[in-house]
């Protein structure tokens, strides 16, 4: 492969959008320095270390239908190793009250008999809840000023607080009183409007960083490109023939940047150059959603009886086995989205939670992380920037430009890919 001496890009950021830029450039034969102001890759989808246990920063869930991520993953990851992903045919249960489980059938006809068939529901409930996912899948569009609970209004007050609004949460990290039902329908129709492994659950089976965060930056160094870790960018100059990168040890010039810091930290950087301004201040109005999770060790021969469960009235909304995911016994994880005005007692609650479900027994320890900015709301009407920026040699890369997905690791990839495939267009 031919390196394109004369193109130096810089990649400002080592989240999942950044990685995935630098994937695709350093794959395409393009000179690439990826900076990340942390020493671990991964941004607000990455690995820390609790009690000695390769945990994450928060518990993720794929859906199947995230097709740019998981091809990014499987190519990662050689074949003769285990690609680190768990794929799990669709099933929702929040005992003793609802079950949902999709059978093996081609969508949306799995869907729809899941529905019929799910425990929990009356007759009544149960065609409403079809009749209203088939017509949610057609070609009905969507208002953008429409949030998820005006969508689901017409539904029976148990689906709503049992199936859907729970989704909406988990999806959108942002609670169905204010969250898009444009982006919200988005994610219904990807995930069971194609193909029937679309709804799968896919969960991870190592940590975040793992994953793919740090063998994307091994494949770039391997291709000749640079990784800089604790390397936080702090100005930023363009002018029509370069972009200057400025940090605390140096000050290099570069044909092309893409930005992939995450959206608070964008303003930052994008003021400091007057075409971007006006980027800079769309994004700064945002506002953030936080992701709570409580990580608790009980007895190693503890087990739940699947490898997930939606949890009800708390503060937590679902519960993880990572023995069963990551080999790490008796571990759970108790994941709390949309976590605004949480107490300080919340892990207890979520255990409560638990325990109204099955007893575990007396916790070894406790652990939680709280990421307070770990989405944007997904709001209706949302101003979402295109990749593309006024100054041609400045791109983006986010889960926050615009795309049909909220802020997931599937937005994030595509849009680092699709950043990176803008940029080779002008090379």
């Amino acid at each position: 492969m031919t390196i394109l001496n004369k193109h130096r890009v810089a990649i400002v950021g080592g989240g999942w959008a950044g990685c995935a830029a630098a994937l695709t450039l350093a794959e395409a034969g393009v000179a690439v320095t990826l900076f990340e102001a942390s020493r671990t890759l991964g941004g607000r989808a990455r690995a820390v270390e609790l009690e000695g246990q390769p945990l994450d920063n928060g518990q993720h869930i794929l859906l199947g239908a995230y097709e740019q991520t998981l091809q990014l993953i499987e190519r990662l990851h050689p074949a003769t190793e285990q690609n680190g992903l768990w794929r799990l045919p669709l099933t929702l249960e929040q005992p003793p009250d609802f079950s949902l489980a999709c059978p093996r059938l081609p969508a949306p006809l799995h869907l729809l008999a899941g529905l019929l068939g799910a425990r929990g529901l009356n007759w009544r409930e149960k065609l409403a809840a079809a009749r209203w996912a088939q017509a949610l899948l057609g070609n009905r569009e969507t208002p953008d000023q429409q949030t998820v609970s005006q969508l689901t209004r017409s539904q029976p007050e148990k689906l709503r607080t049992m199936l859907w609004h729970p989704l909406c949460v988990s999806a959108l990290n942002t609670p169905p009183e204010t969250a898009s039902a444009r982006i919200f329908r988005n994610v219904i129709r990807a995930a069971f409007g194609g193909h029937t492994r679309h709804s799968d659950l896919v969960l991870p089976r190592r940590d975040l960083t793992a994953l793919l965060p740090a063998p994307a930056a091994a494949r770039v160094i391997e291709l000749g490109g640079e990784v800089r870790l604790a390397s936080r960018v702090t100005t930023l100059d363009a002018t029509l023939d370069a972009v200057t990168l400025g940090t605390h040890e140096d000050t290099t010039a570069y044909s092309h940047v893409i930005l992939a810091v995450a959206p608070q930290h964008l303003p930052a950087l994008a003021t400091q150059v007057s075409a971007l301004e006006p980027v800079g201040r769309a994004v700064a109005g945002y506002q953030y959603q936080p992701i709570a999770t409580a990580y608790v060790q009980y007895d190693p021969a503890f087990r739940l009886p699947r490898p997930l469960f939606a949890l009800a009235d708390g503060p937590a909304q679902f519960v993880f086995d990572r023995g069963q995911s990551h080999g790490q016994a008796g571990l759970l994880a108790l994941v709390a989205s949309a976590a605004t005005d949480l107490s300080t007692d919340w892990p207890e609650q979520a255990e409560a939670q638990l325990r109204r479900v099955i007893d575990p027994g007396p916790a070894h320890w406790r652990k939680r992380i709280v990421e307070k900015q770990a989405t944007y709301r997904c709001v209706p009407d949302m101003a979402r920037p295109p990749v593309h920026t006024p100054h041609p040699r400045i791109f983006l890369a986010g889960d926050y430009t615009a795309g049909p997905y909220p802020a997931t690791l599937e937005s994030a990839t595509r849009s680092g890919v699709q950043s990176a495939g803008a940029l080779l267009e002008q090379l």
